[in-house]
């Protein structure tokens, strides 16, 4: 299964993961986009992962962990996401670029 990574382009930390994610992906299986997603446009600081197969849209922690599950150096960090006490650690939004919380 692939997926679709929506970013957004004018945040300096998106960009930076998604370049550090694109050379860890050596099985192609993520494709980043900066264009808008199917829920629209993304926000600083925001990801929006889609499923090519579904069509199924995800964000936040969900999001990150589909990617995880899809990229062979983070799957185990992918598979940790499903137990709700690391889901919430891990689910708590950090400081973004823009004074925002940010889901990167």
């Amino acid at each position: 299964m692939t997926v679709s990574l929506f970013y957004n382009a004018r945040c300096p930390d998106c960009v930076r993961q998604a370049k550090l994610t694109a050379r860890m992906d050596w099985l192609g299986r993520v494709e980043l986009r900066t264009d808008d997603s199917p829920l629209g446009e993304v926000p600083v600081g925001e990801i929006v992962v889609v499923e090519r197969e579904s069509a199924r849209a995800f964000t936040g922690v969900y999001a990150i962990r589909k990617v995880c599950l899809q990229v062979p150096i983070y799957f185990l960090y992918g598979l940790a996401l499903y137990l709700p006490p690391i889901r919430a650690l891990f689910g708590k939004s950090k400081q973004g670029c823009n004074g925002d919380a940010c889901e990167i």
